[in-house]
């Protein structure tokens, strides 16, 4: 059989088309072997939130990702220590103050906020805490800005700081319903009996999430400016639209089997 030239410029066209998928599907079965899932839509959105962190100049507005549980060893701290090795410029925090929260925010290039044990900011027994809830409130929508006043000797100046961030929390119990409505919600949930999962360790693990951040960031970097938009399906509007619409996104511009697989019940 005689291949010629055209043949061949339509195989190496059809396999950069894939190339998006192939990234897809590297982080879909990486984070699935260290994180039980409570459904197949949880890790597929999941692996498109993960990968939308790294086209934040793309996006108008950009979901949190929660991972809440009612009770500890859930897999809620494990899913953000997997997402640190995937997502841009990972920040981890726990407990953090709302002055270092809004610098790492405001920082030039942009972070991805990783928040542990959020129900210490939030939960029944912890104090009021508005700034941080009004930063995640409003760093969900492109162009937000939060106002300080910065005391300099004797003058209290004002200052603008971006509130514009990925940010994905872990927490036991529930959140502000200020934060749900602009978040994805992943409810985990203890292993059943005989469900297996392997062990996470960073050192030996690392350089194969590296590797897999890098297919992400080649693909992100063939993403066009001026993205084609798809149909939302009817029944997301409102703030279910602000939420979802860069996953599902994310997921057209993939190609292959990931439109079908999108999808809003975690």
């Amino acid at each position: 059989m005689t291949v010629d030239n055209g043949d061949l410029d339509a195989l190496a066209l059809e396999s950069d088309a894939r190339t998006g998928e192939r990234m897809l599907l590297a982080v879909y079965n990486f984070i699935g072997r260290f994180v039980s899932y409570p459904s197949e839509a949880a890790r597929v959105g999941h692996a498109l939130w993960i990968v939308h962190t790294h086209l934040m100049d793309r996006w108008e507005s950009t979901p949190r990702i929660a991972f809440l549980s009612p009770e500890p060893g859930s897999g809620k701290s494990r899913a953000l220590d997997i997402s640190q090795l995937l997502v841009h410029e990972p920040v981890q925090t726990v407990n953090c103050s709302p002055a270092y929260l809004f610098r790492k925010v405001g920082s030039e290039g942009g972070v991805t906020i990783l928040y542990d044990e959020i129900d210490t900011v939030f939960g029944p027994k912890a104090k009021d805490n508005e700034d941080i809830r009004g930063l995640l409130n409003a760093g969900h929508r492109r162009g937000a800005k939060v106002g300080r006043c910065v005391v300099r000797g004797n003058t209290i100046e004002t200052e603008e700081i971006e509130a514009y961030s990925a940010v994905a929390l872990a927490g036991l119990g529930w959140l502000p319903d200020t934060i749900l409505t602009r978040s994805i919600v992943v409810r985990m949930r203890k292993r059943h009996a005989g469900e297996r999962i392997e062990p996470f360790r960073p050192r030996v693990n690392r350089a194969e999430g590296e590797r897999v951040r890098s297919m992400i960031q080649l693909w992100a970097r063939t993403v066009p400016a001026e993205i084609e938009w798809p149909e939302l399906p009817p029944e997301i509007q409102d703030r279910d639209a602000d939420v979802w619409e860069a996953l599902i996104t994310i997921a057209d511009l993939v190609g292959g089997k990931w439109p079908n697989e999108r999808g809003t019940r975690l």
